[in-house]
């Protein structure tokens, strides 16, 4: 520690969206000018853990962590966000070493709540979620390791999905104003990210809160890919009713535009869907691919898949797995369904036996690393536009970056120079990335 200043490390489980959470909450703290970032793996004063709660594994990974940090450093301060704080923050508090729980409406306070918390104390600094009313606004300008800038544009929900609880631990939706979008995009740009990714809970509802009172998602989309100087704008995950034919339309016109689209999908059984209480059945969702491959012939396709809800039977399953199957998907995240406490479906009956949802998700788990091998090795021998960056695995520089279909490419040599966007030959590919040389 050098003066008064302290070392603040950070931990994110979960969703982008959880990323750019951290990044908020960083930028907020070394504003103060007596905290300083360091890595989660070094010595730290305060370590900012900020959870996750979609699944009770989420819940137990948070658990674990807060624990072994407690261990390794007693000394340092342990403060404990995002929505497993708020929805158990009680919970969270009796953990040991936990300094402080800070609720999803408490972030901006940070600073203040670390000054006035002790090790270990415990203390509970978490607003009723219904307090989450305005977008918080906060100037980031960079972000920790990336070459690709997240902006939130959009924050919590007003869907009730019956699985769900993102609408208790984030609230209601609210949208960012299209000004403030665009004047961090500018600066995030002009200071060297070349890729924009808009993020959100439910990004596709931005602007029904505005004063405009409807979707705006198209109007601010064809605004950021006029910005001079961006290389690539990329959307994260989104809602299958709110892919309209004009972001279709926008992505097959403007090369900008990454050809990359994340929608969940959740089930291919319309019973399943219903009691999920999704917006669309799966006639909707094929449709929706239809227009999108017609348009984007090979755009890169990524979904979730919750398997085992209950009520689930084998037949449905199956209709799941055989839409998948047909669907030029290249990429999936299948989620063992997991009773989240406060949501409509905890009270649910027929739930689904452990070992027959373990099943269900190894078959989509070898379903998805078919998708992914197929969709690789229609690459082999392309030349394909990289945007590199460098990163470290296992210790390990690697060398690499993204497709716009969201593909990782890796070089074999350790080129850190190498900035922006690169034309790269694919010559070979892993379990994991493909591999190429540059042109």
């Amino acid at each position: 520690m050098t003066g008064n200043t302290k070392r603040v490390a950070f931990c994110t489980f979960g969703c982008r969206l959880n990323q750019y959470d951290t990044e908020t909450m960083r930028t907020l703290l070394e504003n103060e000018g007596e905290f300083r970032t360091v890595g989660f793996r070094e010595d730290a004063d305060i370590y900012v853990v900020n959870t996750c709660s979609v699944t009770s594994r989420a819940d137990a990974s948070a658990r674990k962590t807060i624990r072994r940090l407690a261990a390794d450093h007693p000394s340092a301060q342990i403060v404990v966000t995002g929505c497993y704080a708020q929805r158990a923050s009680e919970e969270i508090a009796a953990l040991p070493g936990v300094s402080v729980v800070l609720g999803a409406a408490d972030r901006g306070r940070i600073a203040s709540e670390v000054r006035i918390s002790e090790v270990g104390e415990g203390r509970i600094a978490v607003s009723p979620i219904s307090e989450a009313t305005k977008f918080l606004e906060v100037p980031i300008t960079e972000m920790m390791d990336r070459s690709r800038a997240f902006v939130k544009v959009q924050e919590g929900c007003n869907e009730k999905c019956s699985f769900c609880i993102v609408p208790q631990t984030r609230g209601a939706s609210r949208s960012r104003e299209p000004q403030r979008v665009m004047a961090q995009a500018r600066e995030l740009i002009a200071g060297g990210y070349p890729e924009i990714v808009l993020t959100g809970v439910h990004v596709g509802d931005y602007g029904v809160d505005l004063p405009a009172a409807r979707r705006l998602l198209p109007e601010l989309v064809e605004a950021i890919l006029k910005l001079p100087g961006l290389l690539r704008f990329r959307l994260s995950s989104i809602e299958p009713s709110t892919v309209t034919d004009e972001l279709i339309d926008l992505m097959a016109r403007e090369p900008r535009f990454a050809r990359h689209f994340h929608i969940p999908f959740q089930s291919g059984s319309n019973d399943v869907l219903a009691r999920m209480r999704r917006r669309y059945t799966v006639e909707n969702f094929d449709a929706l691919i239809d227009r999108i491959r017609a348009r984007v012939p090979e755009f890169g396709f990524g979904t979730d898949v919750i398997c085992g809800f209950p009520g689930e039977t084998d037949d449905d399953f199956q209709a799941t797995f055989d839409c998948l199957a047909r669907w030029p998907v290249t990429y999936l995240h299948p989620f063992t369904y997991s009773i989240r406490p406060g949501s409509e479906a905890e009270g649910f009956a027929d739930q689904v036996a452990p070992d027959v949802k373990k099943r269900r998700v190894t078959a989509l788990k070898r379903l998805a690393r078919d998708k992914a091998e197929l969709f690789r090795t229609a690459h082999l021998g392309q030349e394909i536009d990289v945007l590199m960056e460098a990163t470290r695995r296992a210790g390990e520089l690697i060398v690499g970056g993204l497709t716009d279909t969201y593909l990782r490419v890796e070089l074999p040599e350790e080129r850190t120079e190498l900035k922006g966007m690169y034309r790269v030959k694919i010559t070979a590919q892993t379990d994991s990335a493909l591999l190429g040389e540059l042109v």
